[in-house]
């Protein structure tokens, strides 16, 4: 995992290096800087769990007001060579596994583009697990305050260290487009307050179709992932402290969620047109051991009125298995926002977010015996980009 790190901290020096060489006042356009942002508050009525963007945030927003949940900040540079390579870095300073705001390299990779349908990536890139996925962090290209917890929030890795190839061929005014990825990855999962699983993803690979006819967009896409977990916490010292003949924490825990292998399957759709924008999502993962599945499914829908953009849209996230246990999750979500454009770098957004929690499981952060119920969610925000 270090080599891993070095490498891509070693690609951003490089690319910064030779930014600054090639930048001179007649030929400015070969280096380009931008950047991103959100400021958010989130309110939550629930006094027994805390509120969670996604499961690499170990803690969260719980009963009153908190600007963790959503605020963050990133910068891009990217170095045009030619036509054909380029190079770019990105980083994002946000709440995450480490428990602070600590910058994270989200992307550093070279790219070559031989001609309009090839494009070859190596290096750090956005985890394309489904539409959306690899941006999700950009708050200005979606309508929500976030992308919808029930959809976006159990996935387990932001980027992969590896390489992926996109093809595109024209089907008359139609367009298709197939993107294949391979490499490896590592992040860190709160399964829950007494539980923490590490993963070190030496194998992701898969990729995606997307159909693009007219305002619809349509995607379907597959991704595997191989990991050597390791689980620590209190729940992984308890069981150890028993010191019962064969019985070790880590193979127990592992035995109910095998993490160690991840098969994921997604179908999206995407219309826009004119004022109406509609989108649509399925997914399904299944894990190694106990049959265990996860399946969740989103509709959303918005209409724009000039500046403002109200939207509505509903969610909804299943865990099942042969050995449930309380990590289960059984979800729904019922949202309703606005999306006022400011200007034309900024928006601001306002969400409300009614949860039907049947199964707690590991998208809630709880010290409690809380076994669910319903949660009341405002949230504020802020989007720009520069």
């Amino acid at each position: 995992m270090q080599r891993w790190r070095q490498i891509g901290l070693g690609l951003a020096l490089m690319l910064a290096s030779l930014a600054a060489q090639a930048f001179h006042p007649s030929d400015d356009d070969r280096l380009t800087l931008s950047g991103f942002g959100t400021l958010g508050l989130v309110h939550s009525d629930n006094s027994e769990a805390e509120f969670l963007r996604d499961i690499s945030q170990p803690r969260g927003a719980g009963e009153g007001w908190s600007a963790r949940v959503d605020t963050l900040l990133g910068g891009q540079l990217g170095w045009r060579v030619d036509p054909r390579w380029d190079l770019v870095v990105q980083g994002i300073s946000r709440y995450h596994d480490t428990g602070d705001f600590r910058p994270e390299l989200s992307l550093a990779f070279v790219r070559y583009r031989p001609d309009p349908a090839l494009q070859l990536r190596a290096g750090r890139l956005g985890w394309d697990v489904f539409q959306l996925s690899d941006s999700r962090y950009v708050g200005y290209a979606y309508p929500w305050v976030r992308p919808p917890v029930d959809q976006f929030g159990i996935l387990q890795l932001t980027y992969i260290d590896g390489a992926d190839v996109t093809f595109k061929q024209p089907l008359g005014s139609d367009l298709v487009r197939l993107k294949l990825y391979a490499g490896r990855s590592d992040s860190r999962i709160y399964v829950r307050d007494d539980l923490i699983a590490d993963f070190d993803a030496d194998a992701v690979y898969g990729g995606h179709l997307d159909y693009e006819h007219g305002p619809w967009r349509l995607r379907t896409s597959y991704t595997e992932v191989h990991s050597d977990v390791d689980y620590s916490g209190p729940l992984i010292d308890e069981i150890d402290s028993l010191q019962l003949p064969g019985l070790d924490g880590e193979r127990q825990i592992e035995s109910v969620l095998g993490f160690s292998r991840l098969r994921l399957f997604s179908l999206g759709a995407l219309y826009d047109s004119g004022p109406l924008q509609v989108q649509a999502m399925v997914n399904r993962t299944r894990t190694e051991r106990q049959r265990g599945r996860i399946d969740s499914a989103l509709l959303s829908a918005g209409y724009r009125l000039g500046q403002v953009t109200p939207y509505v849209a509903v969610s909804r996230i299943m865990t099942s298995s042969t050995h449930p246990d309380d990590t289960d999750i059984d979800q729904r979500t019922w949202t309703l926002g606005t999306r006022f454009d400011v200007a034309s770098d900024i928006a601001l957004k306002a969400q409300f977010d009614r949860i039907d929690t049947r199964r707690p499981g590991f998208l809630w952060h709880t010290d409690s015996d809380w076994e669910g119920g319903w949660s009341s969610v405002f949230s504020l925000g802020l989007d720009f980009i520069f």
